[in-house]
């Protein structure tokens, strides 16, 4: 698998803690890795109307494949005091993941290594209890 960029955001209670606010700013810092930042967001957002991505108690993964997407990328943000996702769920860890349109294989193959790595306990609580730029750079590690 190739190297996926892996860019953090610091989610802290002055930027918001609204769950489309959070997902925006996320898609903004993937500007590089974009055609177009609000293709995308609304992409994501369409998504999280479909099916809920808050799959653990603390760790969402709001994801998309669209055809504003250059590259495939994720981009991590934390929030100490968590956000609500949803039915008041609050979580801690939001990771976002952006494919292009026509990466079928990239995009299963990326959610299906972090998912494998978020059943281990461990591993999710060592991203809990990490600051932002560690837990970017373990999440980059499963790519390397």
């Amino acid at each position: 698998m190739q190297s996926i960029p892996v860019l953090s955001v610091d989610l802290t209670s002055e930027v918001t803690n609204l769950k489309s606010s959070i997902i925006n700013l996320m898609a903004e810092t993937s500007q590089p890795y974009l055609i177009d930042v609000k293709s995308f967001f609304e992409d994501v957002m369409a998504h999280e109307q479909e099916m809920e991505t808050d799959v653990l108690p603390d760790i969402a993964l709001p994801h998309a494949k669209s055809t504003a997407v250059n590259t495939p990328f994720i981009v991590v943000g934390k929030c100490i005091d968590g956000i609500v996702w949803n039915n008041g769920n609050k979580v801690k860890l939001v990771i976002l993941i952006g494919a292009p349109e026509h990466a079928n294989k990239e995009h299963l193959s990326i959610i299906a290594k972090l998912a494998s790595n978020l059943a281990n306990d461990d591993f999710v609580e060592d991203l809990l209890k990490s600051d932002i730029q560690s837990v970017a750079n373990k999440i980059r590690g499963l790519y390397e």
